[in-house]
C-alpha cells in the first residue's frame, strides 16, 4: 500500500478515536457540582431543589405531636372558615397520623374560643382558627371582649382577601370614585354594609368620612346580602370582599371602584381597581383568617406546623378539596400575620375614636 495512503488512514483512525473519548457528560455528571474558573463550586438547579426540599423536611420533622389536634373554630359549622379548617384537619391527620378534631365554639366574636385555648395546657396541638376582627374591632365595640395579642402565637394565615367598594352603573350611572363623589353632591349616599362593629361598616364610615361625603349605612348580617341589595338598586354602593363580588363583576352588573389595600387590585380580568390611598385616604385593611396557638408554644414546633401546612397545599388532594370549596389559600408566616394585625389595630382604634366614640 502507498505510504502516503497509509498515513492518511492512520490519521483518520486517530481522529475517530479522539471523538469517541470525548463523550457527552452523563445526566448524573451534570447534576454534580461544577467547578468554576475561580475554583468555587456551583450548585445546579436540581441540587438546589433537593437542598431546599431537605431543609423543608428538616423543619417539618421538628414537631412530633404526642396527642390529637384540637382545632377551635369560632364560626358556625358549614361556613367558609369551618370548611377551610376541616380541609387542613384532614391534612394534619395524614401528615402526623393523629386525629384532628374541629370544635365549633361560637360567640363573643371569637373570645369564647380564644379563652378556651388559653385555659388549656400549652401544646402545639391546641389550635384555633381566628379572624382579624377579634383583635381589631371586637374589643372596641364589645367591652366584654378582652383579648391580649401577646398571649397568642400565629402559625400561619389560611385566607386573606381584599375588601372593595362596588357600584351598580345600570342603576346610578356611577362607574368610578370621581363619579360617586359628583353623585354625592346632589344625592345622599346609602351604602350596604354589616352592622356597626363590622369591618365593612367601619371601612365605609372611614372612607366617606375622610372624603367629607354624607353617607348612611343600610346594614345586614352578610356582605352577600349587601351585594344583592346593590344589584336590586336598594343602595348606591356596597362593600364586600373580592371573591364575593367576582361573579357580579364578571357578568358586568357591578363595578369595583375602590380597594382598601396597599396596592391596586388586578385579580379581575382586564381591570385594575385603584386603592383608597391613591385618592388620598389612608384606609388600608385586609380581612384574614389564621391558625393560632398559645404564645409559649415552642417556636420550632410552630414553624414545623407551618411547613407541614405548606407541604399539604402542594398535594393533589388539597388542590381538589380547595377547588371544590372555591378556596384560594394564603399561607403567610406568623410574623407577617402579627404585623398585619398590629397595623390594623392602630387604624381601627383611630377610626373608632373619630367616628364612633361619643
Amino acid at each position: 500500500m502507498n505510504k502516503k495512503l497509509v498515513s492518511l488512514l492512520m490519521a483518520a483512525i486517530m481522529i475517530v478515536s479522539l471523538g469517541a473519548c470525548q463523550k457527552k457528560p452523563s445526566a448524573d455528571a451534570e447534576e454534580k457540582q461544577a467547578v468554576t474558573e475561580t475554583g468555587q463550586k456551583e450548585v445546579t438547579p436540581k441540587e438546589s431543589e433537593k437542598k431546599e426540599s431537605a431543609e423543608k423536611k428538616e423543619t417539618q420533622d421538628a414537631f412530633t405531636p404526642k396527642q390529637n389536634f384540637n382545632i377551635r373554630v369560632p364560626f358556625a359549622a358549614g361556613g367558609a372558615a369551618d370548611t377551610i379548617a376541616r380541609i387542613f384537619a384532614q391534612g394534619l391527620q395524614k401528615i402526623y397520623g393523629k386525629t384532628a378534631v374541629v370544635n365549633n365554639l361560637t360567640g363573643a366574636n371569637g373570645a369564647i374560643a380564644a379563652m378556651d385555648l388559653l385555659n388549656k395546657p400549652t401544646d402545639t396541638t391546641e389550635l384555633m382558627v381566628g379572624g382579624i376582627g377579634m383583635f381589631t374591632l371586637a374589643p372596641l365595640f364589645n367591652k366584654d371582649v378582652k383579648l391580649n395579642l401577646e398571649d397568642y402565637q400565629f402559625v400561619c394565615s389560611l385566607v386573606s382577601e381584599d375588601i372593595m367598594l362596588f357600584v351598580n352603573p345600570e342603576k346610578t350611572g356611577i362607574k368610578s370614585w370621581e363619579e360617586l363623589k359628583q353623585y354625592a353632591e346632589k344625592e345622599r349616599i346609602i351604602f350596604g354594609s354589616n352592622p356597626p362593629g363590622g369591618t365593612t361598616h367601619l371601612l365605609g364610615t372611614m372612607l366617606f368620612g375622610e372624603a367629607g361625603i354624607e353617607a348612611e349605612a343600610v346594614t345586614s348580617d352578610g356582605s352577600a346580602k349587601d351585594l344583592l341589595a346593590l344589584v336590586g338598586g336598594n343602595v348606591v354602593c356596597a362593600l364586600a370582599t373580592s371573591s364575593l363580588g367576582s361573579q357580579y363583576v364578571e357578568e358586568g352588573s357591578l363595578v369595583p371602584i375602590v380597594v382598601f389595600s396597599e396596592q391596586p387590585y388586578t385579580g379581575y380580568k382586564e381591570m385594575t381597581v385603584p386603592t383608597a390611598k391613591s385618592f388620598g385616604y389612608d384606609v388600608v385593611f385586609r380581612t384574614c383568617n389564621f391558625l393560632m396557638t398559645k404564645s409559649d408554644a415552642p417556636k420550632e414546633e410552630v414553624a414545623a406546623l407551618h411547613q407541614a401546612i405548606l407541604s399539604y397545599t402542594e398535594t393533589d388532594e388539597f388542590k381538589e378539596l380547595a377547588q371544590n370549596a372555591n378556596y384560594v389559600p394564603s399561607i403567610e408566616d406568623g410574623e407577617t400575620i402579627m404585623k398585619t394585625i398590629q397595623n390594623a389595630v392602630d387604624m381601627c382604634r383611630q377610626a373608632y375614636q373619630k367616628y364612633y366614640a361619643k
